[in-house]
């Protein structure tokens, strides 16, 4: 069976809101049979790096809010923090970058929770369905534990996957920092001699024991990757390494999605197609984008709104631009995955929205 994709364009006449739009579309998706009243519904995004300016606006989460809210739904926005360091790596400073970047609660009326604790420490284990790589996947516990989940992407390209959306937003975007180190890498982080100070900090940070310190830091084979010790150095000595090879990256995050996806079983996902730059929302900054905004996506199905997405840049751009932003990447990896472990749909049917 195909899925049901819903697409209406940027085009709108002068008295025509395109917020309006996204109302239609979640509406086309049944969210008022899927959302209920004093449902706590994470509404997950992208709050964007710090810097960084093709990131989802604010105001396209407004018709989402409005109708959750209308609904009687209790939503709050949230993200998790991230493996590298920045202005996201701990939810002090995650916080304060949301608001900086236009997600504050005198902006959007809706409490912001940053779903994995302090410094990425909280998670749950939820089953992959069907998982050839996991049989369970670390996902932050405040998403894990909500009662309805609500997903709005800002499609774009992506350095390591071809392209970024609803699968990654569901995955790399849902994980805790373990998690988040367990698709990235497969060994433990390491230490730069040069750089480290022997503080301790990162001892102090690890919970397993895996760390000793003489003239710098060392991390043994009880580390278990939760990766606390990368945000706890002030010296930026900590790191994994990502050489991990790209298709089973994308392997991983397919996985990772399922299991949140299969987790609420039920889910409205929003795909924004503006700011399409070839490069992740994660960066300190960004290119241009690779074609004119497009519109918005919805659906209830992750897999076939990232390839309806997918399929329509490509074709409206007359090439892959993704494919050619990242030539050593092959995008179509993703849908191959998901495909082979029965999760979501490649095939779907598009229906536009005026």
């Amino acid at each position: 069976m195909s899925a049901k994709v819903f697409y209406s364009s940027m085009k709108c006449n002068m008295n025509q809101s395109p917020l309006n739009k996204i109302k239609k579309l979640i509406n086309k998706c049944g969210i008022t049979d899927i959302y209920g009243k004093n449902d706590i519904t994470a509404v997950k995004l992208h709050f964007g790096e710090y810097g960084n300016t093709a990131f989802l606006r604010p105001i396209y989460l407004r018709p989402v809010l409005e109708t959750l809210n209308r609904i009687g739904a209790k939503p709050f926005l949230t993200d998790t923090n991230t493996l590298y360091v920045g202005m996201r790596t701990n939810s002090v400073d995650h916080l304060h970058n949301a608001v900086l970047n236009g997600f504050g609660y005198s902006t959007l009326q809706t409490p912001i929770i940053i779903a994995d604790g302090l410094k990425g420490e909280s998670y749950t284990n939820l089953e992959v369905p069907n998982g050839e790589i996991y049989k369970s996947a670390k996902i932050a516990s405040v998403i894990a534990n909500a009662d309805k989940l609500f997903v709005i992407n800002h499609f774009k390209g992506h350095e390591m996957t071809g392209f970024g959306g609803a699968m990654k937003n569901l995955a790399m975007g849902c994980a805790s920092r373990a998690g988040k180190n367990e698709m990235h890498s497969s060994v433990r982080p390491t230490v730069d001699p040069e750089k480290c100070t022997a503080c301790g900090r990162c001892k102090m940070a690890c919970d397993a024991g895996a760390i000793t310190i003489s003239k710098h830091a060392s991390i043994n084979d009880k580390c278990v990757g939760c990766a606390m010790c990368i945000s706890a150095c002030p010296e930026h000595a900590v790191d994994v390494d990502y050489n991990v090879a790209c298709d089973t990256l994308q392997q991983k995050i397919v996985e990772y999605a399922a299991a949140v996806h299969s987790h609420f079983k039920e889910v409205v996902y929003v795909s924004v197609l503006t700011s399409i730059v070839p490069a992740c929302d994660c960066h300190g900054g960004n290119d241009a984008p690779l074609i004119h905004d497009l519109g918005f996506m919805a659906s209830t199905d992750p897999v076939a709104i990232d390839k309806a997405s997918y399929d329509l840049v490509v074709k409206t751009a007359g090439k892959d631009v993704f494919q050619e932003a990242w030539p050593h990447l092959n995008p179509q990896d993703s849908f191959a995955h998901a495909k082979k472990i029965g999760f979501g749909n490649t095939e779907y049917e598009l229906e536009i929205i005026k």
